[in-house]
């Protein structure tokens, strides 16, 4: 995002106040229907850097214009195509939509390794680099991408680029838009100088992983969403024990550098029931859950990726516990 279009959007958000004297303020978010066709494409990209074939799935709308490009991040051990509630809900309002499968997924054979918490940790920071590098080269292989999906030529907007993952996922889009992970036993930092993502989209909460710093948030300088539930807890460390969200900006803090959106969503698991990242799950399936959680995450792309005013607007003086029956909350600092 150029430094002209985030001086624009500040002006924009300050003027929702003065429109606002005069207008009927927005108190619904605005849920709105899939607006496009999606179709999907899957095929391998030539990583030579890391010596691999990286497999993609992208998901696409069917029309004219130029798209802004997501590129989703998968949990561990899972693969692209297990996110279709939320990447081809994405596509469908007008996404291109890109899902590598990284090196973790257990289709591509990976186990973690849990004989020790020193062991697990190196192989973790070593799972997260080679997930930030394959969203770079994402980045890198988009002109490749536009050539294997002939429907896209040119259709690519390469000035409206969010980084999205959901669980380890949501760490390595966290990484790539400005946070650094720390290795407990050592010291030894991890970043990234990827500069070209313009918003971050969190699906479940990435916090509970050991490598996380103290205040993951402070990193982060573009706008950001994040939509967990308060049953949302993951297997992390060497035990499997199970852990909670953590990813809140302190009560007393007023504003954070860049907008911070936050769901919380009344019952809501890791894993949506088994309707994302796995399906070896209890369940029951949490379609309602599932839906509140797409459709916040379609109005926070449309507020800040396509400067939607109904949707700004409603970002601002929504009340989604209303609009909800208390099923679930919304929250900005």
């Amino acid at each position: 995002m150029s430094l002209f279009k985030k001086a624009h959007l500040g002006t924009f958000l300050i003027s929702l106040f003065f429109i606002s004297s005069c207008t009927v303020i927005e108190t619904e978010y605005v849920f709105s229907d899939s607006k496009y066709e999606v179709k999907e494409r899957e095929f391998l990209l030539d990583f030579q850097k890391l010596e691999k074939q990286l497999p993609v799935r992208v998901s696409y709308p069917v029309g004219e214009g130029q798209f802004p490009i997501i590129v989703f991040s998968h949990g561990n051990g899972s693969e692209g195509s297990m996110y279709k509630g939320f990447t081809d809900k994405w596509a469908s309002h007008g996404y291109v939509v890109i899902q590598p499968t990284h090196m973790d997924s257990s289709s591509l054979g990976f186990q973690m390794n849990r004989n020790s918490m020193r062991e697990m940790y190196q192989q973790m920071l070593f799972v997260t680099d080679s997930r930030r590098q394959d969203m770079s080269f994402i980045l890198d292989s988009l002109i490749e991408i536009e050539q294997l999906i002939p429907e896209l030529k040119n259709k690519l907007d390469q000035d409206e680029i969010i980084a999205a993952g959901h669980s380890m996922g949501a760490a390595t889009a966290m990484l790539v838009s400005g946070m650094t992970l720390v290795n407990p036993m050592d010291g030894y930092k991890e970043t990234s100088d990827e500069k070209r993502f313009d918003a971050l989209l969190m699906i479940s909460d990435p916090t509970n992983m050991a490598l996380m710093p103290p205040e993951p948030w402070k990193g982060v300088r573009i706008p950001t969403f994040i939509s967990t539930g308060t049953n949302d807890f993951s297997d992390v460390g060497s035990g499997r024990m199970s852990a909670p969200f953590t990813y809140q900006i302190p009560e007393n803090l007023l504003q954070s550098s860049s907008p911070h959106h936050f769901v919380l969503i009344e019952g809501a698991d890791h894993y949506m029931g088994g309707l994302i990242c796995r399906t070896d799950v209890p369940g029951p399936f949490q379609y309602e859950e599932l839906r509140i959680a797409s459709n916040m995450s379609v109005v926070f792309l449309d507020a800040y990726v396509k400067n939607n005013r109904k949707a700004l607007r409603s970002l601002r003086y929504g009340n989604l516990s209303v609009q909800t029956k208390g099923k679930a909350s919304h929250s900005l600092r």
